[in-house]
This record gives C-alpha cells, structure tokens and sequence, in this order.
C-alpha cells in the first residue's frame, strides 16, 4: 500500500497544475482582449474653411535636357582656339573651337540656340578622332518619365498641365505632358504606363540637369466648398452629420470623451462631395467658413 501511495501525490499535483494551466490558457485570451479593445476618445475642435480637395497623380525621377548635343572632332589635331566656357550661352552656328589637323582646320560650332555644359579642351590640347569637345544644351527645358497607374492612365490627356517641384531650388514650376506610352510594364498584378512631361520655364532658374525633381498632375479637381476634415463627418443611415463644437469652445481645444455628451451638441446634417483622404466637400445652409465644429 505504501508503494503504491508514493505515486498518488505526483499525480494529484500534476493534475492541479495543468488545471491551472488551462485555466490561464482560457482566461488570458479574454483578458487580453478587453485590455485590446479599451480605446480612448478624444475631441479636437476645428474650424470650417474654405477652398478645393483635388486627385492627383505624382511621381520624381531626375531632370534631362528635351535637346543635349555631344560634339565631337572628324579628325584627330589639336584645339587651336577657344571661344566659350562652360555655363556660356551659346546661338546656333557659334564657333566654339577650332581643331587645327593635317586635313587643315575644322571647327565646332554649335548646333542649337543653347547652353555649354560640358567643354574638356583648353587651346593646345590633343584631340582624337571622333574624341569629345564639347556638349551643348538646348534652351526649350527638361523632361522627367513619370509613371501612371492603369487606373489612372485614361485621365492623363497631351498637354496636360504638370507641376513641378525641384529639390534644390525654391520655387514651383509648371510644364505639360508631351508623350503617352502605351506599353505598360506590369509588376505584382498591376499595370503602369510611362508618360513624359516637359518644363521649359525652369531653364534659366539654376536648374541643372540630373537635379532631382517631383511632379503632380491635377486629373480631377472638386472646386471651391466648404472644407472638413473626413474625421470630422459622421454617417447615419443615409445622412452625413457634424457636430458644431461646444459654446465657448476655442480652436484646438481637445476634450476627452468623458468630458463631453454628444447628445449635448448641435448636429448638422450635410451634404459631402469630393475627398483627398483628409479633407472633405460640404454643403449645408446652416455652416458657414470660420464655424468651429
């Protein structure tokens, strides 16, 4: 009796154990869960504006010149003279060098009303045949490939008006598309299409090439509203509503949700229009631009 009582005690414990055990594995989840699904509210007041939302399509890369001319000698000999510098601005037919050879002399002109960006030969220096002289930038802008998502694609229309942003230097600039592909690369199931937009009035504003640049495209553009932010606009059933903030409330007060009953606030129904993810279109005749909601 007594061996057979020495392996009673273990098998008491062990069961209590793995009764706690599972206990834990069942109560743990819920626990976890409540703990998961207590969210905080808060209420931030903001002030009805005025303006548009719009759709748009972007994209950056780096800018090339529409027209870049690399300029070269026929016959090997050497620079006898030099008329320009890089960063000269140069008219079509300029002599830019003179390249003196046994088949007599021979000069570069260049071929565009433009701008000198490369010129790697001082008077005296030996040249090869077919060796670089010079290379000359048109002056009619830069290009950038931008690429369109086949969902967007049908939007895009030539000379369209493009925005144009470049890192290195202030300032907005505007051009347009100049070229639709219609050969799509397709990647991950979805399709896009490379398009090709120009801007010339970036030219003379210390805008080199190889800068990197941003564009955007306007394809839809909802007009001036009255503007809210989306989280601002609440549904019921059919109705869209805002609540008008509390009397003597100021901009940017924030209240936790304790501190604040909706069923005290003014609620307005609205008609919404066109959204960018943050703001969003209303119409109602009992709102006005500077209410604060």
């Amino acid at each position: 009796k007594k061996a057979g009582f020495k392996y009673t005690k273990p098998i008491v414990i062990t069961a209590v154990i793995l009764a706690a055990v599972i206990a834990a594995v069942i109560i743990l989840p819920k626990l976890l869960h409540k703990a998961s699904a207590t969210r905080i509210t808060t209420y931030q007041v903001e002030g009805i504006t005025y303006g548009n939302v719009s759709t748009t399509i972007s994209g950056s890369g780096t800018l090339k010149p529409v027209t870049q001319e690399t300029l070269t000698s026929t016959y090997a000999g050497e620079i006898s003279s030099v008329n320009f510098a890089v960063g000269d601005e140069v008219a079509e037919g300029d002599v830019l060098a003179v390249i003196t050879s046994d088949n007599g002399d021979e000069e570069i002109t260049a071929p565009c009303d433009g701008i000198l960006i490369e010129f790697p030969v001082n008077s005296g220096t030996e040249v090869a045949a077919g060796g670089s002289v010079a290379m000359v930038m048109g002056k009619d802008g830069f290009t950038m490939g931008i690429a369109v998502d086949e969902l967007n694609i049908s939007s895009i229309a030539l000379a369209q008006e493009v925005s144009f942003t470049i890192d290195a230097v202030d300032g907005d600039y505007t051009g347009s598309v100049t070229a639709i592909s219609y050969n799509g690369s397709t990647s991950g199931g979805t399709t896009a299409y490379q398009i090709t937009a120009i801007s010339a009035d970036a030219l003379n504003l210390g805008v080199y090439p190889g800068m990197s640049a941003s564009a955007e495209i306007v394809i839809e553009d909802s007009g001036d509203g009255l503007l809210v932010p989306v989280d601002a606009v609440g549904t019921s059933g059919d109705d869209n509503y805002v609540y008008l903030a509390p009397s003597g409330a100021d901009l940017g007060t924030s209240y936790e949700e304790e501190e604040i009953d909706l069923n005290d606030l003014t609620k307005v129904t609205v008609e919404t229009g066109m959204s960018d993810g943050s703001y969003i279109i209303i119409e109602s005749d009992e709102l006005a631009e500077g209410d604060l909601i």
